[in-house]
């Protein structure tokens, strides 16, 4: 059996991919072989009596090709031109993947930085499929959706600590942006209060406020937790006062990563424990704070460090 090169890779997820579905696999080359050519060669037809010598690319559907497409887009913060564009094709519907790649192809950089998005994504599909012929099993249609692409996503992605006048962003503007996208369900009056408390805090409290955000480039975040150091009884405590992100964001699961980015850097320094206080963390978030070791009292969360 042929060993998987990146453009073995790229063969087969072609086939994968081709909708008219008439393309095998050569086991022993890792070569595309046309079904119809195969079958009308004469010369050829021996070959199809040798067992699994030439087989089914592994099971593919659009839904998951989409899956793809978006969570590549949500680690995308730049251009902003190019982003609002791959977001529009993402809701165009029918030719989604062509307009997709149209628009990936008027930056080169970016289409590149997709084209091993995909492949790492796809890559451990194949190589279950490998696997399973090489065990001498039926290849069976993988119902399940690539593998985690958050693992993959989460390989390019950077956390970061800064204090508040030191980052690249614009904090105040992206906090307001996540906070109407992602916590709309908020009455109105905790939402304004609460905001206008945490602005207060990173405009007074600079010294001892930092900003954790998780970022591809090293500068646009993809989500940002705001917390701040204080002192209480001779121990130092970390008050982590929300986790913000937009939806499209949300989707890549990067909230306890970034927990656990500020406890280690917490831990670091001294602090004895950290805590989760005010509305502004996702209802996901708070439903699995238990299983990441964390106590709850009342709407505050906390952990020893």
């Amino acid at each position: 059996m042929f060993q998987l090169t990146d453009a073995i890779l790229e063969r087969i997820i072609f086939a994968m991919e081709d909708q008219s579905k008439k393309f095998l696999i050569d086991l022993e080359t890792g070569d595309l072989i046309d079904k119809t050519a195969l079958e009308n060669d004469d010369t050829s037809k021996p070959y199809l009596e040798i067992p699994q010598r030439f087989v089914e690319p592994p099971s593919w559907d659009s839904h998951r090709g989409f899956s793809i497409l978006e969570a590549f887009a949500a680690t995308v913060t730049s251009p902003a031109s190019l982003k609002i564009e791959l977001n529009a094709a993402l809701r165009r519907g029918k030719g989604v993947f062509r307009q997709f790649r149209q628009v990936l192809s008027k930056d080169q950089e970016l289409f590149m930085r997709y084209q091993e998005f995909k492949l790492a994504a796809m890559r451990p599909i194949v190589e279950r499929w490998l696997e399973t012929l090489q065990e001498g099993e039926m290849l069976m249609a993988l119902k399940e959706e690539p593998d985690d692409l958050r693992d993959i996503i989460a390989s390019d992605i950077g956390f970061m600590i800064s204090g508040p006048d030191e980052i690249a962003f614009e904090l105040e503007s992206y906090i307001d942006c996540c906070i109407e996208e992602s916590f709309g369900s908020l009455p109105i009056a905790i939402k304004r209060r609460s905001l206008s408390d945490l602005f207060k805090e990173v405009r007074t409290d600079k010294n001892s406020l930092f900003v954790a955000f998780g970022t591809i480039d090293g500068t646009s975040p993809l989500i940002a937790g705001l917390f701040l150091l204080q002192t209480y009884r001779g121990s130092l405590m970390a008050v982590v006062h929300g986790v913000f992100a937009t939806k499209e964001s949300a989707m890549l699961d990067l909230e306890w990563p970034l927990i656990e980015c500020i406890s280690d850097y917490c831990a670091r320094i001294g602090a004895t424990q950290i805590l989760l206080e005010g509305p502004f963390f996702s209802s996901l978030l708070c439903d699995n704070a238990l299983e990441h070791g964390f106590f709850r009292s009342g709407t505050v969360f906390y952990r020893v460090l």
